[in-house]
């Protein structure tokens, strides 16, 4: 049997703590969409479209403004925009709705029609508009079949 001193001891405990708090910084503090939305902590909300939406907005670890847009109704995350100094994890926003973005991406690339500063892909179930610079980046996604009654793609600003 092999016995290791305290010290090992400790750095094996020290090597676990820190592996486990980059797993919560890891992890998302929003659902994608369409999943049911979360609020993370210092959010603020506000509403929509009557009522009919709620609207989410954090600042995440970038510097980034992200507005999560959910059904009142159903709690169901619909759309997000964001902007700042940083462009987020768009795929993770996207959730499973990130390999439609894709190929419809791979599809503009293709064709000769995606911009440098901005783009706009409409994929069978998402769009996504994107737009900026290095230090001002902005955008917006959202699930077209999912805004609810009473909120228009305008609202999502």
């Amino acid at each position: 049997m092999k016995t290791c001193s305290l010290i090992q001891a400790g750095r094996a405990a020290a090597f676990a703590c820190v592996l486990t708090c980059l797993s919560f910084a890891a992890a998302p503090a929003s659902a994608a969409l369409g999943e049911i939305a979360a609020v993370p902590p210092g959010a603020t909300q506000r509403t929509v479209g009557g009522g009919a939406a709620r609207v989410i907005s954090y600042v995440d670890e970038d510097g980034t403004t992200i507005n999560e847009y959910a059904g009142s109704a159903s709690g169901t995350t619909f759309a997000y925009t964001w902007q700042g100094p940083a462009q987020p994890d768009v795929q993770a926003l996207l959730g499973r709705y990130a390999a439609d973005w894709r190929s419809a991406a791979a599809a503009l690339h293709a064709a000769g029609r995606d911009g440098l500063h901005a783009s706009r892909v409409d994929g069978a179930q998402v769009v996504v508009e994107t737009a900026g610079h290095m230090r001002a980046y902005s955008g917006r996604a959202w699930l077209p079949a999912a805004l609810p009654a009473g909120v228009s793609v305008g609202d999502l600003q």
